[in-house]
């Protein structure tokens, strides 16, 4: 707190109305397996300082890595410069939420000698189980994270997390066959279990070897019932955030605008922001805003509970400040089974992953189906290639027609499957 105290100090010297500051330091304990061999063992510790001044309603913000006294005072004189130069606007502000406070996460104690059995037994399961596959990448490490946020109105935040994460790109070759290529992250607070048994980790990987023999869906074109994944539905999710958040909320393109407290979705979706979580590795105690950030709904029964507006998407729209800018999602699980789900299938896919662009304002999507599945008459049929996909997701999100009681926790979000309906399905 003592360097925040000081460039406070500084921006208020050099003419700054207004100042905040934030810090990051990250110490990082990092295993590597590359081409299927345990590599690297290294220590990074990272800071990372980002200010902001405020001059007759103008701002600048400058971020800087380097945190020695003449970097400091060369970025406080140009943030002032280019905040003096910079278009006014009256919702530039920081908070006055008066608060000092310092959070810690319970902390575990960071085991090297675990994480290489850890690893060790993974890249030996894989060779006995997994034989075709290749991992191309794969990283774990311990993380370390500490935050600090101060302003000139004398907030003064505080945080300490650590977890492990662990990061890894893979496909599957045999002869002269080869899947696509992919990728999964999960973030665990210790570890206790194998890493195999972290996220749908397991399931991705046989999905890979699986689609070393995919085919094209019989019938070119059809609508059908689509399960996605809980990976794939974090992607989907992110979309939809756009429309909370402030960008889409400032612009007026939101489809959600002026939308608070009224049905918006089907009653089956319940998605909360859980920054505080009790189930997630990951911990997001305040933003950058300098405000805490809180549990609670996004989406409750399908009615719209929050925007996730940051300070200065509040002070623009004269919405409340959200719980959070949207992280840490949890969605409540539904009543049926991920078999039972796929039972009632009578044409359709399970989505895993999806390569396209990012769906149009509108909702319209349209992209390609990866490490995906047909089903036929309630039985997976086989693994599909060069298959698109395209919809509308809020058309889809307004009329679920299953939730799994199946949960993945992948440390940073706790998603079921979701089943829909009425999506096109086409195959070349």
């Amino acid at each position: 707190m003592e360097l925040l105290d000081k460039c406070i100090n500084l921006l208020k010297e050099k003419g700054a109305d207004k100042s905040e500051v934030y810090l990051t330091k990250e110490i990082k304990q990092e295993m590597n397996i590359h081409s299927g061999e345990l590599k690297l063992l290294r220590t990074l510790e990272e800071y990372n300082l980002e200010m902001t001044a405020i001059i007759d309603n103008k701002k600048d913000t400058i971020k800087l890595s380097d945190i020695d006294e003449k970097s400091i005072e060369e970025a406080v004189s140009e943030v002032i410069h280019n905040a003096k130069n910079s278009q006014p606007d009256e919702a530039n502000d920081i908070s006055d939420v008066i608060l000092e406070k310092d959070f810690q996460d319970k902390e575990v104690d960071m085991d090297i000698n675990m994480m290489h059995k850890r690893l060790h037994n993974f890249i030996s399961k894989v060779e006995t189980d997994y034989r075709d596959l290749v991992i191309e990448e794969a990283i774990l490490v311990y993380n370390d994270k500490y935050d600090y946020y101060a302003n000139s109105n004398g907030v003064k935040l505080s945080s300490n997390s650590d977890n492990y994460s662990f990061f890894i790109m893979f496909f599957a070759k045999k002869e002269n066959k080869t899947s696509s290529f992919n990728y999964t992250f999960t973030c665990t607070k210790d570890l206790e279990k194998e890493l195999l048994e972290l996220g749908a980790l397991s399931d991705l990987l046989e999905q890979s070897i699986e689609h070393l023999e995919p085919k094209n869906l019989e019938t070119k074109k059809i609508t059908g019932e689509v399960i996605i994944t809980p990976d794939c539905m974090n992607e989907m999710l992110s979309f939809l955030l756009t429309h909370l958040q402030s960008h889409y909320l400032i612009s007026n393109i939101s489809k959600f605008q002026g939308k608070l407290n009224e049905q918006v979705l089907d009653d089956k979706l319940t998605l909360k922001t859980e920054p505080d979580s009790e189930v997630l590795a990951n911990k997001s105690y305040f933003a950058r805003d300098g405000i805490v950030n809180k549990n609670d709904y996004i989406i409750k029964e399908g009615v719209l509970k929050n925007y996730l507006l940051d300070l200065y998407g509040s002070k623009k729209t004269g919405y409340e400040r959200g719980p959070s800018t949207g992280v840490n999602l949890v969605m409540e699980n539904g009543d049926k089974t991920y078999d039972e789900m796929i039972n009632s299938i009578e044409k359709g896919i399970i989505l895993s992953r999806f390569s396209g662009g990012e769906p149009a304002p509108n909702g319209d999507f349209s992209g390609v189906a990866k490490n995906s599945y047909y089903v036929e008459d309630g039985k997976i049929k086989y693994p599909i290639k060069e298959t698109m996909v395209s919809g509308n997701l809020f058309e889809m999100l307004e009329n679920i027609v299953a939730i799994s009681k199946e949960r993945v926790n992948n440390g940073v979000t706790l998603l079921p499957y979701v089943k829909f309906k009425d999506v096109t399905i086409s195959s070349k």
